[in-house]
């Protein structure tokens, strides 16, 4: 694989040597576009407002190439299919996108092939397509460069508007814009330089808040973040390992390596962690709940599934002061509601505050789209993944073949 992705010097620097639609003559091409349509789709069997972030991510570049006049072919994953019975509908898809773009939107039923090559030859300049699911083939997330080369006889130039899935050596990420002259779409643009300003000249205070599950996903991040930040805010079941570690909570509820991580941190970065001094504890459908002070957590609770009201005010007056923040992660049982109260609360006021502020995760930009306040984040990464990993250094094989 290539080395790691450019992260030293200024933003600036590391920007200039990042191919973009600006770099190649893509006028009048067939271009296969890398997306990441992995949305949600409602009971109703639609994609709404609330549900297209990703899609919408994609329209600025999907346009831009239209009135290059390009064939626009969009290969996308949904879900992880075992055969092509359960791969998903995408019709769905289609649909939210075909309003977002104002006109139809083509469907190819192969990912390659001669099929694909008539279809292909048969289209107007400007129209867009998309091509069944690419996780119906095996071979994409094995990263097969054979796969990588026969999608890539589909076009003749590719753009990566998938950020959210640059950390993933898969066939169609990492391997395809090898096969042909690649470069990084808008959006993927906007995140490399949004995401680098947590990188390289951060404005102090700078304070981040982070939940999730398991600590093992996030040590990185945690370990860059220490070095870093003024105040590391932690939520969610990440909170709770850190809880069993210093003696709250009974370590069995834990993995073995979580709760070591756990002290790794606890012992060379305590004074910058802030943790929650109550919970909400209850059970898994959101009944029978109570609040607790940190250190008279019930031995027997079925679990601890929400920051208290203490731990929220506590946490809110920290992002009040800075600068920077940097949120990751919800930081309660975000699938039940009665155990997102604290979650919403922290999407509703970080959207009030004037500091420099980036979102990322799955489940949290969700959220904010619930809220119906996504628009008034300085950034919104389609990635969470993907963000940690860039925040941490790590080589990103996707992104690695877009820079000069």
């Amino acid at each position: 694989m290539s080395p790691s992705t450019p992260k030293h010097g200024t933003i600036e620097a590391v920007m200039a040597h990042l191919r973009t639609l600006d770099d190649l003559p893509l006028d009048g091409k067939r271009v296969l576009v890398r997306v990441d349509f992995n949305v949600y789709v409602g009971d109703d069997g639609k994609v709404d407002s609330t549900e297209d972030f990703r899609l919408t991510a994609a329209v600025q570049t999907i346009q831009e190439l239209q009135q290059r006049r390009c064939k626009v072919l969009l290969i996308t994953h949904l879900g992880r299919p075992k055969n092509a019975a359960d791969g998903m509908d995408m019709a769905p898809i289609k649909r939210r996108l075909e309003q977002l773009l104002g006109e139809d939107v083509r469907t190819i039923g192969e990912l390659y092939g001669p099929g694909v090559q008539s279809v292909v030859d048969g289209m107007e300049p400007g129209q867009v397509a998309l091509l069944p699911n690419v996780r119906l083939d095996h071979r994409e997330e094995t990263g097969n460069l054979r796969f990588a080369h026969e999608l890539a006889h589909n076009g003749d130039m590719f753009v990566n508007e998938a950020f959210s899935v640059v950390h993933r050596a898969h066939a169609s990420v990492a391997f395809l814009p090898q096969e042909i002259p690649s470069c990084a779409g808008r959006r993927t643009v906007l995140e490399v330089e949004q995401l680098s300003r947590l990188i390289d000249n951060i404005k102090k205070p700078y304070v981040a808040l982070i939940g999730g599950a398991k600590i093992t996903t996030k040590i990185g991040m945690i370990h860059d973040l220490l070095g870093k930040v003024d105040t590391l805010c932690v939520g969610g079941q990440l909170a709770n390992i850190f809880i069993a570690a210093l003696g709250h909570y009974p370590h069995k509820k834990f993995a073995v390596d979580d709760i070591a991580a756990a002290q790794y941190i606890l012992e060379r970065g305590a004074s910058k962690l802030l943790l929650p001094i109550d919970l909400v504890v209850g059970d898994e459908e959101g009944k029978n709940l109570e609040v607790v002070d940190v250190d008279s957590i019930p031995p027997d609770a079925d679990g601890l599934y929400d920051i208290g009201p203490k731990s929220l005010e506590l946490f809110l007056r920290r992002l009040k002061e800075a600068k920077t923040i940097m949120w990751n992660g919800p930081i309660g049982k975000f699938e039940v509601e009665a155990y997102a109260k604290s979650s919403r609360a922290v999407a509703r006021e970080l959207a009030t505050m004037s500091a420099y502020r980036v979102v990322g995760g799955g489940n949290t930009v969700n959220m904010l789209e619930e809220e119906k306040v996504i628009g008034k984040y300085d950034h919104v990464s389609v990635g969470g993944g993907a963000m940690i990993a860039f925040l941490e250094g790590k080589t990103l094989p996707g992104l690695m073949p877009l820079y000069d």
